[in-house]
């Protein structure tokens, strides 16, 4: 199974807004926005749910991405109001627009199974001084279970934080990690 089909299937009832999330959601936008003004790419959007913390936080502009057509369609039924987001059908690796300020990948980033391709094609997209964030809302161990019941190929084991930001260290200067019960989370700005 291709994991645009198995989102495509889950669509209709998936919505990743979920309460316990919120926390992990709000240190994330907090941490990728210092400033106001940002343009933000949001990997792997789902359902949006990352989407108004990122506003709270100082995003001018957000464009949610996703390999799921009918996570795109939950996200524009539930965004269509709001100008200043932007949500398309896409496969991140083949993204071709530059110029982010800010990367998010919000409970998406173990969906991509070699993380060197992931972090250099991040690296491509982001301007100069911009920020990749990746995040979850539980501990790695929870995460890892998660994506151990997902169809084979769907999704990898996350490694350590520390371990993780070996990958990173190439493309960007981390600034934050986090590797606890209530967040996983990497953060850098390009070199």
């Amino acid at each position: 199974m291709e994991i645009a089909e198995y989102f495509d299937s889950v669509a209709s009832f998936w919505d990743d807004d979920f309460s316990e999330a919120k926390p992990a959601r709000v240190v994330a936008s907090t941490i990728s926005i210092p400033r106001g003004g940002a343009c933000v790419l949001d990997i792997g959007c789902g359902s949006g749910s990352m989407f108004m913390d990122l506003l709270e936080s100082g995003a001018c502009e957000i464009e949610g991405l996703d390999i799921s057509g009918g996570m795109v369609e939950a996200a524009k039924e539930k965004f269509c109001f709001d100008p200043r987001i932007h949500v398309e059908k896409g496969d991140f690796l083949t993204h071709e627009q530059l110029g982010y300020d800010v990367l998010m990948a919000f409970n998406s980033y173990q969906h991509f199974l070699q993380p060197r391709v992931f972090l250099k094609k991040a690296r491509e997209l982001l301007r100069p001084g911009g920020r990749l964030t990746i995040a979850f809302p539980f501990d790695r161990e929870h995460t890892n279970t998660i994506s151990a019941i997902l169809p084979a190929g769907l999704a990898r084991g996350l490694l350590s934080a520390e371990e993780e930001a070996v990958f990173w260290r190439e493309w960007f200067d981390i600034d934050c990690i986090c590797d606890n019960t209530g967040l996983y989370l990497l953060s850098g700005v390009v070199k």
